[in-house]
């Protein structure tokens, strides 16, 4: 048995050695820190992240913005040599930004601030940039529209009051127009056409007065009921003929107010006025029709 004497001696270097073994472990991590950010400046990103991972997880470590901010830079510059806007290595530059933005949580100094900023900006434009690489080149509007909303996710993380109006109306009237052309080009497949219409339909509950969101709609409808009419078989009965036509013209009728929109808003559109002479033509207002028809003239004779 320990005399107190001894017990006491004891406990003081029990103490002494938990006290070294705890500075140890906390130099050790630093240690790990500052050679993570060594290898980085040296560009050795791939060694860099085994280190900054161990940091991470470390009690001593764990809470320091630092230690996230390094991460996020490794993550972010791992990502950029794998090539510009590749999908495949994605996750590298999602853990990239949701590394900034814990070092932001922590970093109550603010000292990281502007390039913890930087790089969600950063990531938030590769994401814009895969959206419409995706929508133009690959024709994935499910997917591009994915990359588009994380790029609006990601750009409140650095700029909360950022309005998106403009890049909205921008990214949905693009969705519309490829799609539409689509639809063209391939037969008129219904397909393309339901796409190209939700995307314009997005445009103008952001702004009714688009103009060519309001045309492109108008288009779509009236392309719409002129095919059904090009596709009659006339061998089919009378009533199968009268349904064909009644649904053609009531894809002429929606086609309508988007077109007479465009009109008001510019009185001198040209695509406008042969659009409405086409349509009243095809809802059988020879009136109406013969009325666009004049002003489209007298327009060319200006």
């Amino acid at each position: 048995m320990l005399t107190t004497s001894k017990s006491y001696h004891y406990l003081k270097s029990s103490i002494c050695f938990l006290l070294v073994c705890v500075c140890h472990n906390f130099y050790a991590q630093t240690d790990l820190l500052f050679e993570a950010q060594r290898l980085c400046n040296e560009k050795k990103f791939d060694q860099a992240i085994p280190l900054i991972e161990k940091v991470i997880v470390h009690p001593e470590t764990k809470g320091d913005p630092a230690s996230w901010h390094i991460r996020s830079y490794s993550y972010i510059q791992t990502y950029k040599l794998a090539g510009p806007a590749n999908t495949s290595k994605i996750s590298l530059l999602d853990t990239a930004i949701s590394s900034a933005l814990r070092s932001k949580q922590l970093d109550t100094d603010k000292g990281y601030l502007e390039n913890n900023n930087a790089f969600i900006k950063n990531g938030a434009n590769t994401y814009y940039k895969i959206s419409t690489i995706l929508l133009q080149d690959s024709l994935n509007n499910v997917k591009s529209e994915e990359y588009y909303s994380k790029y609006k996710e990601s750009t409140k993380l650095f700029d909360p009051t950022f309005d998106f109006k403009q890049q909205d109306i921008k990214y949905y009237n693009t969705t519309g127009s490829i799609f539409e052309d689509l639809y063209m080009r391939n037969n008129f497949n219904q397909k393309y056409g339901d796409v190209a219409k939700t995307a314009l339909l997005k445009v103008l509950e952001i702004d009714s007065k688009n103009i060519s969101a309001n045309i492109n709609l108008g288009i779509l409808y009236y392309n719409q009921g002129a095919t059904l009419m090009r596709m009659m078989d006339y061998d089919v009965d009378l009533a199968q003929l009268d349904v064909i036509q009644e649904n053609a013209k009531k894809l002429f009728k929606q086609s309508l107010p988007f077109m007479i929109k465009v009109y008001e808003l510019d009185p001198k559109a040209e695509k406008a006025l042969e659009s409405l002479q086409g349509i009243y033509s095809a809802l059988l207002d020879d009136e109406k029709a013969n009325e666009f028809k004049q002003k489209k003239e007298a327009l060319n004779k200006k």
